[in-house]
């Protein structure tokens, strides 16, 4: 029993350090090996006024895709304007999450709506760049600069700086 135990620890402890090699290969492979340091806190979402979730930024990186959906509870548009964006974000109406293209539908296109979720690359359009993130973040790693990536002005070295 005991020599079946040993072999069941190894096996656990072998996928456990492959998975963990898979991740830090992944992050490398994204040329955003600082983002595996992320553990998802949420002390900088805490201090976003828009309620966007830079640890989806995060995501959207280590995915190297902007359209990963994250978390952006506080954004108010026209329903003109969010189906404009994306038609599939999600959005709150009296206490439900419908996406854009449904509450167009049911409150018309000059109603007011609050965003639920939306795509990373959207959100960063959407961000004030205020630098809340990054100051509550307590491994301080670098949210405004990914936030410029995903805006599509990384080139611009003051775009990390501008508010």
């Amino acid at each position: 029993m005991k020599r079946a135990l040993v072999t069941v620890n190894a096996i656990a402890v072998g996928a456990t350090l492959a998975y963990l090699g898979w991740l830090l290969a992944d992050a490398l492979r994204a040329r955003q090996p600082w983002a595996i340091t992320c553990y998802d806190c949420k002390a900088c979402t805490a201090r976003c006024v828009l309620g966007l979730d830079p640890q989806g930024f995060v995501s959207a990186a280590l995915a190297g895709s902007g359209d990963v959906y994250v978390y952006a509870t506080n954004v108010r548009l026209p329903v003109r304007r969010a189906l404009e964006i994306d038609p599939e974000m999600l959005v709150t109406v009296a206490d439900r999450h419908l996406t854009a293209r449904e509450a167009a539908a049911a409150l018309g296109p000059d109603a007011e709506l609050v965003t639920f979720k939306m795509r990373a690359r959207d959100a960063a359009r959407v961000c004030f760049r205020c630098g809340a993130c990054e100051k509550g973040c307590g491994l301080r790693l670098p949210l405004l600069r990914l936030i410029a990536q995903l805006r599509g002005d990384a080139g611009n070295e003051w775009a990390a700086h501008a508010p």
